[in-house]
């Protein structure tokens, strides 16, 4: 993601207290089935007591089972998965290693995708290949039983078939709350046999996060909501995040106000494409021109400066605002950061609260003249 700022959400809800969980009702499926939601995310939940785990992609939804027996009566529309004891697993998104790393499942993981580009796994791990697609003769070779991946692209079509191998889609890359990434490691806890690690895991990164939430309203009913502007030029125009994403919900969240939120969004008739909006070059100039701070996600291996950004922008007057940047070649933005929201929003509250904070920025930090 190359835009301004990794914040994404969307217009979302601040809850009231500490572990307050989301608003995800329950629902019966037309099987009689009890869906269980889980606390924030939207892509994934239980049913049966969490004997059946289901996944929702593009209004599909698919189940899974570890009991042959609920397998056997679904008449075929429930797939088997191994025993969390007898869990081997392989990973073709790198999104989905902090994950393991937090629940310690390092033992159960054989195999990875983009291997070359996670830290302290050569000679540990068999290498999935990259960018030119699996290599299904390593996927078997690995001894992998289940690999999780994407739906996006569809990039594991015919996998299952060819190498007997289950591919598990996952779909944290869509959910429009941090919370509900991050969410994201009781899945896999559940897959490993290590639910109560991952239950313990999750439970204190909400903690801290809802705490942060409560703390930034609190000032942003005080002192007024700054507004922030994001995004990235491409091809002679803006991109922004939606203001349905992720990167707009921990700016609401952290006390601030999205620039592209749904009043300019109408008021300017902003073109969405896909989870972003396409935006001329002078509506993103009179947009910026009422916001006090302008965040940015970049690749800088030498750093980030003002004078950079004011090269990349010269239609908007920066001399004014308070710039922050992501640096991604300092930070794990595209991977640790999925198990560290409460960490990204403790940065943008303590920007947008003056620097008050008290402990040094992780994600996202002032960017020098």
């Amino acid at each position: 993601m190359a835009m301004l700022l990794v914040l994404g959400m969307g217009c979302g809800r601040a809850p009231e207290a500490p572990n307050a969980p989301a608003a995800n009702p329950s629902v019966t499926t037309a099987a009689g089935l009890t869906d269980e939601p889980a606390r924030w995310a939207k892509g994934f939940g239980w049913s049966d007591a969490r004997r059946i785990l289901w996944l929702a992609s593009d209004g599909d939804t698919t189940r899974w089972t570890r009991d042959v027996q609920i397998a056997a009566s679904s008449g075929g529309h429930i797939q088997v998965l191994p025993r969390p004891e007898a869990v081997a697993l392989g990973t073709w998104s790198t999104t989905h290693v902090p994950y393991l790393h937090a629940i310690d499942a390092q033992d159960q993981w054989v195999a990875s995708g983009y291997a070359d580009r996670i830290p302290d796994v050569q000679g540990t791990l068999v290498d999935l290949g990259g960018d030119a697609g699996l290599d299904e003769e390593r996927l078997v070779a690995s001894g992998a039983n289940l690999l999780s991946s994407y739906p996006f692209g569809n990039p594991m079509e015919g996998v299952s078939q060819r190498t007997g191998i289950l591919v598990l889609p996952l779909t944290e890359y869509a959910e429009p709350h941090p919370l509900g990434r991050a969410e994201y490691v009781r899945l896999f806890g559940w897959l490993t046999g290590r639910e109560a690690k991952a239950d313990e895991a999750f439970t204190d990164i909400e903690s801290a996060y809802v705490a942060l939430v409560d703390q930034a309203q609190r000032w942003a009913a005080e002192h007024g909501r700054p507004t922030v502007f994001t995004g990235s030029s491409q091809s002679g125009k803006w991109t922004a995040p939606g203001a349905d994403g992720l990167v707009a919900q921990l700016i609401e969240d952290a006390g601030g106000q999205y620039a592209f939120a749904s009043e300019a969004v109408a008021s300017m008739s902003l073109q969405r494409v896909g989870a972003n909006y396409e935006v001329e070059l002078e509506q993103c100039a009179a947009i910026a021109a009422g916001s006090e701070f302008w965040g940015k996600v970049v690749f800088a291996p030498g750093g980030w400066t003002r004078a950079q950004a004011m090269e990349e922008a010269p239609w908007c007057d920066l001399d004014n605002k308070t710039l922050f940047h992501c640096n991604t070649a300092e930070v794990d933005y595209f991977g640790q950061a999925v198990m560290e929201p409460h960490f990204m929003l403790g940065d943008l509250v303590a920007l947008f609260q003056g620097g008050k904070g008290g402990s040094a920025p992780r994600y996202f930090k002032p960017t020098s003249p």
